[in-house]
C-alpha cells in the first residue's frame, strides 16, 4: 500500500468514527428525552467536542492530502467528498446536541405527548446517517437508492409531529411552550433526513463521477 492509499484509508477511518458518533448522539439524545434522562442528554452534549475535533482533523488531513499528492480521478473525488462530508456531519451532530439540550429542558415540563412518531423519525434518520457512511467507506451507492423514500418519510413524520403539537396547543394553551420543543425537534430530524441526501449525492458523484440531486426541496438548512 502506498502512502496516498495509506493516508486516504486513515482518513475514511476518521469519517466512519465521527458518522457514529453523530449517529449515536442522535439516538441517545432521542432516548433521553423519552425516558427523561437529563445524565444522558448531557453525555450527549459533552460527545460534540469530539464532533467539532474530527471535523478540524479530517479537514486538515484532506488539506494534507490535496496539497502533498496532488491526487487524480477517484482520489481526488473522494478527498473531495470527504470537505464536504464533514461539514454535514458536524451539523447532524449539532442536531443531536440540541435535541438533547431540549430534553434537558422539557425533563420538568412533562407533558401528554405520545412519543412514538419521534422515536420512528430518530429510527429512520439513523438509519440515514449510517447508510452514508457505509457507503462513503464501501463505496456502494446502491444502498443509497431509497435514500428519496426515507426523506419523505422523515417529512410524513414531521408533519404529523406538528399537527399534533399544533393541535394540543389550541386545545391547551399552557402546553404552548413545550409543544414548541416537540415541533423544533422534528424540525431538527428531518434536517437531519436533507442533510443525508446531501451526502449521499456527493457519494454518488465520488463512486460514479455522475451528479444527482435526491433531495429536490430546498430548506434552511
Amino acid at each position: 500500500m502506498n502512502r496516498l492509499s495509506s493516508d486516504i484509508k486513515k482518513m475514511t477511518a476518521a469519517i466512519t468514527e465521527l458518522g457514529e458518533l453523530v449517529a449515536e448522539m442522535l439516538e441517545k439524545s432521542v432516548t433521553s428525552l423519552i425516558n427523561s434522562d437529563v445524565e444522558l442528554a448531557e453525555e450527549v452534549r459533552g460527545k460534540y467536542e469530539r464532533v467539532a475535533f474530527l471535523e478540524s482533523l479530517i479537514e486538515d488531513e484532506a488539506l494534507r492530502i490535496l496539497i502533498l499528492y496532488q491526487p487524480m480521478a477517484s482520489d481526488m473525488r473522494l478527498t473531495a467528498a470527504a470537505l464536504k462530508l464533514i461539514t454535514y456531519l458536524e451539523r447532524i451532530g449539532k442536531y443531536g446536541k440540541n435535541i438533547a439540550k431540549a430534553a434537558i429542558y422539557l425533563k420538568d415540563r412533562p407533558t401528554t405527548y405520545y412519543m412514538d412518531d419521534v422515536y420512528a423519525m430518530c429510527d429512520v434518520a439513523v438509519e440515514m446517517v449510517r447508510g452514508v457512511v457505509n457507503a462513503f467507506a464501501t463505496k456502494d451507492v446502491s444502498q443509497l437508492e431509497n435514500y428519496e423514500e426515507l426523506d419523505d418519510k422523515l417529512d410524513g413524520y414531521r408533519r404529523i409531529v406538528i399537527d399534533e403539537n399544533v393541535s394540543r396547543m389550541m386545545n391547551n394553551s399552557k402546553s404552548a411552550e413545550a409543544c414548541t420543543y416537540y415541533i423544533s425537534i422534528a424540525k431538527y430530524l428531518e434536517r437531519v433526513g436533507d442533510n443525508a441526501c446531501k451526502i449521499a449525492e456527493k457519494i454518488i458523484y465520488m463512486v460514479t463521477g455522475k451528479r444527482v440531486e435526491i433531495d429536490r426541496t430546498v430548506r434552511g438548512l
